[in-house]
């Protein structure tokens, strides 16, 4: 295990990807792939000579790509609340969004809802630190990153110590009194920046002189005109007889595609803002050979969710249409398989 800057020792087993894996060709031990499709890239370069390992991830066309952890190497939390999750990106690209996902598991085996957070690593080497809290009834945590969208990613370590309670506490400095100042006789007294304890009025007279010209007459269409402008800047077209010219447009379309790997622990696509399509659709299809399970689900917020409608049985090589019934403003599909399995899945709507 590796120590970090605090004393402590990180938990997180072969974090810093200096144990080769014995079951996957050139890969860290104790990580899988996860996420991307055909296009995407995953190289891991542990060469003694060249520096320290790195794990690169080159994506071009899938909404995420990543790694994970096995289930046998997740994290134990049994005997800590509190933990501090560090991981060391380096982005290939401006602005590339990368992810952390933290998927909670009980005692008995049961995987919750994974916690999502994301950040925006520079083209240099940098820290990102992540504090959770972790509550009794769970015993391990299941780490996966990687990058969101097209970009490419460098991933360094990950390390994962817990905080002892007294590390939580913020150190509040006593903040120094400031005495009220109840009145000013001249402008001549203040000299010097001061702070004011309350607002304190000055009654100081102003007078306003201003000449103005208005024409009250009545308008007439011969000599009158009113323009209305939209928001493309152009005036709001009319008949001669004064009625509004308008076009009335077809239906638009969009639709997104997203290429994933189910397996025995319960994943979800990209979160969608569908608050301004009137209708919209998933359709799933399974390429594998283990069945796979899918459920529609919304959200108010983008953070808390709930099912809506049945979960539905997708069998290898069929396809299976979801159509929520409800709204709320995002949505996503959540899959799960008895075995690895690739799944795509399709968001098609109009506007």
């Amino acid at each position: 295990m590796e120590k970090n800057l605090s004393g402590l020792f990180s938990k997180l087993y072969n974090g810093n990807f200096q144990i080769k894996s014995r079951t996957q060709s050139d890969f860290p031990d104790a990580w899988l792939q996860i996420g991307g499709n055909y296009q995407t890239d995953w190289k891991f370069k542990n060469r003694p000579l060249e520096g320290k390992p790195v794990l690169e991830i080159k994506n071009s066309t899938a909404p995420r790509a990543g790694i994970i952890q096995t289930s046998e190497a997740s994290l134990d939390v049994i005997k800590d609340a509190d933990w501090q999750i560090l991981m060391v990106l380096k982005s290939g690209i401006p602005e590339l969004q990368a992810y952390l996902r933290i998927y909670p598991v009980r005692s008995n085996g049961e995987v919750s809802k994974p916690w999502e957070f994301s950040f925006q690593p520079g083209l240099r080497q940098e820290q990102f630190k992540q504090v959770i809290s972790v509550g009794s009834e769970i015993q391990f945590l299941r780490l996966e990153t990687g990058v969101l969208g097209p970009g490419d990613l460098y991933i360094y370590k990950l390390m994962a110590y817990p905080l002892a309670p007294i590390r939580m506490k913020r150190r509040v400095k006593k903040v120094k009194k400031i005495e009220p100042i109840n009145h000013i006789q001249t402008i001549g007294e203040i000299i010097k920046p001061i702070h004011l304890a309350m607002p304190i009025p000055l009654k100081v007279p102003v007078t306003v002189q201003a000449n103005v010209n208005a024409d009250i007459r009545n308008l007439t269409p011969t000599r009158d005109k009113v323009q209305i402008f939209g928001s493309s800047q152009a005036p709001l077209a009319t008949s001669i007889c004064g009625r509004a010219q308008v076009e009335i447009s077809g239906h638009g379309f969009q639709e997104s595609l997203e290429d994933v790997t189910a397996d025995q622990t319960m994943s979800s696509t990209t979160t969608r803002d569908v608050s301004a399509l009137p209708r919209f659709s998933f359709a799933v299809y399974n390429f594998g050979t283990e069945s796979a399970h899918v459920h529609a689900e919304l959200s108010p917020d983008g953070v808390h969710w709930a099912g809506e409608g049945n979960q539905l049985k997708v069998s290898p090589g069929k396809l299976v249409i979801v159509i929520p019934d409800k709204f709320l403003r995002y949505t996503r599909l959540s899959y799960k398989a008895e075995g690895l399995t690739t799944l795509r899945i399709w968001v098609q709507a109009q506007n």
